[in-house]
């Protein structure tokens, strides 16, 4: 379990979300993710990430589905990991586009 509310992740990921697209707008050739000899710019994952926003909408999932879909689409040796190391690098993938956010505000909530 985490520190923060489901809110609160939820604010952090649309953040991302609208981080993303201003990176791509002012400089969509910009690396956005390595992952050994395959790349993604924020262009590429800022249009996948439009499309995916479609179709996840449209099934009242998540943003984070979205960014998570678009950065498979443009990375998909990603899909040959197992399960748990999918997880860790999406997780780690997830930090540092959101780098220049700061961390996920928390509040305090109580847990009986």
């Amino acid at each position: 379990m985490g520190n923060y509310s489901d809110l609160d992740r939820q604010e952090w990921i649309r953040g991302l979300s609208v981080h993303l697209a201003d990176r791509a707008d002012d400089a969509p050739w910009m690396t956005a993710v390595r992952i050994g000899d395959q790349s993604v710019t924020y262009g590429d994952l800022v249009d996948s990430l439009h499309g995916y926003r479609r179709v996840v909408d449209s099934h009242y999932m998540s943003v984070e589905s979205a960014i998570t879909a678009a950065v498979l689409h443009n990375i998909p040796s990603l899909a040959e990991m197992s399960p748990r190391d999918l997880a860790r690098s999406m997780q780690e993938i997830v930090q540092w586009l959101g780098r220049d956010l700061g961390p996920i505000r928390s509040t305090l909530r109580s847990v009986v």
